[in-house]
């Protein structure tokens, strides 16, 4: 395979950006016109496979055929002695499987965006008579300018061709993104496959899960696909349209021809984008984790603030900073600091520091800044600012250092007669009611972050929450980190209750030469390295090592989080003592020795035999045999005794 840095007929090969089982993707220079492309190469052992040249030739042949905004560019088909490659777009951006990996779901308009985009797409492929089948996110880039642009067309068949390259594998593609008719190894799969794959894509980015867990065994992920009843998009996420829930729905039907009959029907079925309503995806810039930058209301308060900057506000400063942005209470009096103006209670400078949980829930929080910094603006609602990234502190928590809420910064006990004379400062009644977060998960100490700040464990209740939007992320030590959005409005309570699923196990597994591994019964692909790479649920599994040499079978428990290696040489050669003897004890020596049913010699031998499980058989005159099926390891030196009782007279 070549390496970055090498030329290869006029492209210089700058990065490796994407491996797969079927080549490598790098990132390379067209020397001739000083442009950046894509390469992808076909990975060596498949060089000399016609079978996988061919499937390579379609990929190629596929893209050829489209062009639309939506799919990747394809330039040009080389093959020269050092490798069969095909040059095409290169796309800057993240793929979509990393923006939700990790930022999670996106809003409802986002995602809208996105599923109009893929369903373009998609329609125009199938109407230039390709078939993607192998649609997920990871195969779905995110450009420069927030257009989803669909790649890696590896399994892609051209319905006119006169064959199905893949008709002679097993199932191929991604057994989560599979349809049913595809589990099932029907050979009619048609573009009905591809839009199950959008609705599953489509239910994702809605829920920020797939409508069944994945973390199990591929057969179990397989039975949820065809026999299990998918839950609506709302029941994770309530904010789902339901119109837009029910397209998802209706191209998740098992029954092929109770999906939408094409993709542009499905593109109709959606709501009509309204200017107000529609957002556009994200992109490379766009902050797409916790620590990656704002939030997207920080990012609208930050707007805000801009303005106010230009009108030499103070609140352009807080939102410069990226503090939420409070309207201005106005400038204070002449010779009158802007301590002296604070209005009562605790300011929102005040409040900056999260409280801290201890296992009884909140506890104190600690005093950061001047009130005079944080003076809260008279002129917004509370629903109108953006929540801070410093939550507010809970309505069960105690401090202290904190003045009470009576008590003005310099100390002295501010009445309702000293309050009255702020002109500028609203009224006790005019501020909104607060409510709260219970948050619990199962199981339960998960750590929680309340936009970005960490609060305490699960189980807890967040309290003086003003009206707004909240984003809550849960993590727990060998569980899969879980994030949520939340609304709180007046004086409720809202609740999060998540089920924190394990944290998977990674393993890698080889058999050599040319062997194949089996886990839990199913067949798994292996990288161009050889070796089946894959994430697994905690627990046991049984894994099933074969080669032309042999057969090796064992059960492996992994913990959350573990990764796991194991490779079986079957070329490995070993040697052992077979031994054979009476019931008594008695050594019975030239009995017969069989290994896998070829006669390798007579006891007692020390034989040479091969890593993997082998049938041995001993046999004596006058005597039952014995056989055995023995795991053959490497650096075994326990010796082999075959016990022969004796026939009856």
């Amino acid at each position: 395979m070549p390496d970055a840095g090498d030329i290869l007929d006029g492209y210089r090969l700058d990065a490796v950006i994407g491996r797969g089982g079927m080549g490598t993707v790098y990132r390379a220079t067209d020397q001739a016109l000083e442009k950046t492309v894509a390469l992808k190469v076909i990975a060596p052992h498949l060089a000399d496979d016609d079978t996988f040249v061919r499937r390579f030739r379609e990929e190629a042949k596929a893209l050829a055929r489209l062009d639309a905004d939506g799919i990747v560019d394809v330039y040009t088909l080389r093959e020269t002695e050092e490798a069969l490659f095909f040059v095409m777009e290169h796309v800057e951006g993240p793929s979509l499987e990393t923006v939700l990996r990790r930022r999670g779901q996106l809003e409802p308009p986002q995602a809208l965006s996105l599923l109009r985009q893929v369903l373009t797409a998609v329609g125009h492929a199938h109407a230039s008579g390709v078939l993607h089948r192998d649609l997920k996110p990871s195969n779905i880039l995110i450009d420069a300018d927030g257009q989803a642009v669909i790649t890696d067309f590896g399994l892609a068949k051209i319905l006119a061709s006169d064959a199905d390259l893949t008709a002679t594998h097993d199932q191929l593609g991604t057994v989560a993104y599979m349809s049913p008719e595809q589990v099932k190894g029907l050979q009619n799969v048609d573009a009905a496959s591809d839009l199950f794959a959008v609705g599953l894509l489509a239910y994702e980015v809605l829920t920020g899960r797939l409508p069944f867990d994945r973390s199990g065994s591929d057969f179990v992920v397989q039975r949820a696909i065809v026999d299990a009843s998918f839950p609506p998009p709302s029941t994770h996420a309530p904010e789902v349209p339901p119109a837009v829930e029910q397209v998802v729905l209706d191209l998740l039907s098992k029954d092929p021809a109770a999906r939408p009959p094409d993709a542009r029907a499905a593109l109709d079925r959606l709501p009509a984008p309204e200017a107000a309503d529609e957002e556009p995806l994200l992109t490379p810039d766009a902050p797409v984790s916790p620590d990656a930058g704002f939030t997207p209301w920080q990012w609208a308060g930050l707007a805000a603030g801009t303005l106010l900057v230009l009108m030499g506000t103070y609140a352009g400063v807080r939102a410069t900073l990226g503090l939420p942005v409070l309207s201005a209470a106005g400038p204070a009096p002449p010779e009158t600091t802007r301590t002296a103006a604070a209005p009562a209670g605790p300011s929102a400078q005040e409040q900056t520091s999260p409280p801290v949980a201890d296992d009884a829930g909140l506890s104190s929080r600690e005093e950061k800044g001047s009130p005079a910094e944080a003076s809260p603006p008279a002129d917004a609602s509370p629903g109108d600012e953006a929540p801070s990234d410093e939550p507010p502190p809970s309505a069960d928590a105690s401090s202290e250092d904190s003045p009470p809420p009576a008590a003005s910064s310099d100390g002295t006990s501010r009445t309702a007669s000293s309050a009255a004379s702020a002109p500028d400062e609203p009224s006790p009644s005019s501020e909104p009611a607060t409510g709260a977060v219970t948050v619990r998960s199962d199981p339960g100490g998960a750590t929680v972050r309340l936009n970005e700040r960490p609060i305490g464990r699960t189980p807890l209740t967040i309290g003086d929450l003003k009206p707004g939007t909240y984003r809550l992320l849960l993590d727990r030590d060998d569980h899969r980190a879980r994030e949520a959005t939340v609304s709180v409005a007046g004086a409720d309570t809202a609740v999060v209750s998540p089920t924190l699923l394990p944290r998977p196990a990674v393993v890698r597994l080889g058999a050599r030469p040319d062997g194949e591994v089996h886990i839990d019964g199913a067949s798994r692909s292996p990288t161009a390295d050889g070796l089946v790479v894959d994430s697994l649920s905690p627990g046991s599994h049984t894994v099933v090592f074969t080669s032309a040499l042999g057969r090796w079978e064992m059960e492996m428990t992994l913990d959350p989080g573990e990764t796991y290696e194991r490779t079986i040489d079957f070329t490995e050669r070993v040697e052992s003592a077979v031994t054979a003897r009476a019931p008594d004890g008695t050594p019975l020596p030239n009995a017969t020795v069989t290994v896998d049913d070829d006669t390798v010699g007579y006891t007692p031998q020390r034989l040479t035999l091969q890593v993997g499980e082998r049938t041995i058989r001993v046999a004596k005159e006058d005597h039952a045999p014995a056989e055995r099926t023995v795991r053959v390891e490497p650096g075994m030196d326990t010796p082999l005794v075959f016990e022969l009782a004796p026939e009856p007279d």
